[in-house]
């Protein structure tokens, strides 16, 4: 059948709300469940999962359903330009600072504390008939940002509203040093939301990001697993992907046949940007040609151009931020039936081979030994284990090398030596008393080295 259809009903692109919303209805209807709950149960939610997987898309539901239960909602997209002390805590004020405006408040802002604080058992914030306590190590900013939180609170419940939402896409983005002197911006949004919570008050903050913020909140605040309540957005169940598919082109004159149907959602696997990119594509070949008909002979036609977009669109750029050897482990990945991935699937269907690890030592013995650093340095290689059990003499015997200027060249030394005497070596290096009286106790590695040095540098040979 030809014919005129007329705008495409896919959506897709980055965030961007699809015609028809399918299969996400739990999670909505947990989130609802959430902002009732508050402020006995604060309304905190971690939402985490791959991308593609629509979680944008979710957040940015979860924003209008707040909105239409009269929450005032303040969204952010966290860049690494976030991520410190200073910027997030800005960053927020200034979101904070809009919600307030939009609330169309008279009076003016109310000033933000700046001032340090005393490290204290308890320190104490009031804001009009209002205290709570914040972390005694929270910084400045922190203080700051949890007074802005406060105000934001304020002045959404004073116009009616039932609280203030803080919604964060990109939350990865957010991690704190191991450092104690270095930058903390997860640990300060997470402490200046729990005081200002502990308080009585209607805030809710959503963070949403890739897996990784899980491990990130953890890292910062342990007490995180218990703040929030985690959802983890997957691939669309089959039912869900057929109607985030098909129903977006009820009412208009399109139809998709059954084949056209089956062959879609087999190669979607369920992720809602594939779906919207497939049948983006397969409207727009339909509309090109006059056809009201979406057949498989379309989709035959078509493809090869909705993987060649995947692939500059989506696929090469990340591709292109891996190390090669990460590339090698993701091709790898590929050749294995998952999930789960198994380490022995990655080893049969992986090229890499013993002799690549030779090489690689190979590759750095050398390129140590051309630097300024070699008249310092000593490398001592062992293996984890035996790695193919016994040989000749014994099954706990193994390789060990001592790389250094100072070490005897073309020389075996059949020392009966443990693992523990690389340990006691080291240590008489560096100068460092034992750690227990094991290594006190093991045979140093004496005959390996000489007194002269020969600074000879080393060159590796390809496998």
């Amino acid at each position: 059948m030809t014919g005129s259809l007329g705008k495409n009903p896919y959506r897709p692109g980055v965030g961007t709300k699809p015609t028809v919303l399918a299969g996400r209805e739990t999670e909505i209807k947990r989130f609802m469940s959430t902002l009732r709950g508050s402020p006995e149960i604060p309304a905190n939610i971690r939402l985490t999962g791959l991308r593609g997987v629509g979680k944008t898309v979710l957040l940015a539901e979860f924003a209008t359903r707040a909105q239409n239960e009269d929450w005032a909602v303040g969204q952010l997209e966290v860049e690494p330009r976030h991520n410190s002390t200073a910027a997030i805590s800005a960053t927020l004020i200034a979101t904070c600072l809009k919600v307030e405006e939009r609330l169309s408040l008279a009076e003016r802002v109310k000033s933000r504390l700046g001032k340090a604080v005393q490290s204290v058992a308890n320190v104490g914030v009031t804001y009009g008939d209002v205290r709570f306590s914040l972390d005694p190590a929270l910084s400045p900013s922190g203080i700051e940002l949890a007074g802005a939180l406060e105000s934001t609170v304020k002045a959404a419940v004073s116009q009616g509203k039932t609280g203030f939402a803080v919604l964060l896409d990109e939350a990865q983005v957010l991690k704190d040093e191991t450092s104690a002197k270095g930058e903390h911006p997860l640990s300060l949004l997470l402490s200046a939301v729990s005081g200002v919570q502990k308080a009585g008050l209607p805030l809710g903050l959503v963070l949403c990001g890739l897996p990784t913020l899980t491990g990130n909140l953890l890292k910062a605040r342990t007490y995180s697993e218990r703040m929030f309540r985690g959802e983890i957005i997957e691939s669309l169940e089959l039912e869900a992907a057929r109607r985030a598919f098909i129903e977006p082109v009820a009412g208009t004159d399109a139809q998709i046949t059954a084949e056209l149907e089956g062959a879609v959602l087999g190669a979607v696997e369920g992720y809602p940007y594939f779906i919207q990119l497939w049948g983006a594509e397969l409207w727009d070949a339909a509309s090109d040609v006059g056809e009201t008909v979406l057949t498989l002979d379309l989709l035959d036609a078509v493809e090869p151009e909705i993987y060649r977009r995947l692939d500059i669109d989506f696929y090469e750029p990340r591709i292109q931020t891996l190390t090669p050897a990460e590339q090698d482990l993701l091709l790898s990945a590929a050749e294995c039936p998952y999930p789960p991935l198994i380490v022995a699937d990655l080893n049969a269907a992986s090229e890499k081979r013993p002799g690549n690890v030779n090489v690689l030592l190979g590759r750095l013995v050398e390129a140590v030994s051309k630097s300024m650093y070699w008249a310092e340095t000593a490398i001592f290689v062992i293996e984890d284990d035996a790695q193919n059990g016994p040989d000749h003499v014994d099954a706990h015997r193994t390789v060990g090398l001592v790389i250094s200027p100072y070490t005897k060249r073309g020389v075996l030394d059949s020392t009966q030596y443990t693992t523990v005497s690389v340990l006691r070596t080291m240590e008489l290096i560096l100068g460092l008393p034992p750690l227990s009286q094991f290594d006190a106790a093991a045979t140093p590695m004496f005959g390996c080295f000489n007194y002269k040095a020969d600074m000879t540098g080393y060159s590796h040979e390809s496998a």
